[in-house]
């Protein structure tokens, strides 16, 4: 899934008293960010991206990003944990002229099959348990057919071989 969300920030916005805005995404893994900063904003659009007080994009709390005519753009392995999720966005235009937009696309896998191509280690728990279930109904088949062959060719229906035998 892709999610994008187009905002217009008003001019004369500053650092002190940044908008913030919201972007739903759900459960998932994101695996790409882009931020599209359109021709015009020459540097005074700032935008930074947050999962509640976690700063995302950029990372460091402090910092903004910003471009002209320009796209950010990143692979990405954060996982989402909750459906239903609201990224804050933050963000102020210096611009004492013009509106200014940008433009926030993220990618996101939903399913464990999907997720599993981007961290090949996701779900290997979960896969090992289902190769141990495998196995261990592979070696209860081979007890069976053991006990059958005993009880066939000994003629001593009363054999278990999870007693040890009779």
């Amino acid at each position: 899934m892709i999610y994008t969300k187009t905002v217009t920030a008003a001019k004369g916005g500053s650092a002190s008293s940044p908008v913030q805005d919201r972007m739903a995404v759900t459960r998932g893994l994101i695996y790409q960010f882009d931020l599209y900063f359109p021709p015009g904003s020459s540097g005074l659009l700032k935008v930074r991206v947050s999962d509640g007080s976690y700063p995302l994009y950029p990372s460091e709390p402090s910092e903004w990003l910003f471009g002209d005519n320009s796209l950010i753009t990143f692979p990405d392995r954060y996982f989402i944990q909750t459906p239903d999720q609201l990224l804050a966005l933050w963000y102020y235009n210096e611009d004492d002229t013009y509106d200014h937009d940008f433009q926030i696309r993220i990618g996101q896998v939903l399913a464990d099959q999907f997720i599993q191509s981007f961290l090949p280690g996701y779900g290997q728990r979960n896969i090992g348990d289902q190769i141990a279930e495998m196995l261990a109904q592979q070696k209860e088949q081979q007890r069976l057919s053991a006990e059958a062959l005993v009880k066939y060719f000994s003629g001593n229906e009363a054999f278990s071989l999870e007693e040890g035998g009779n």
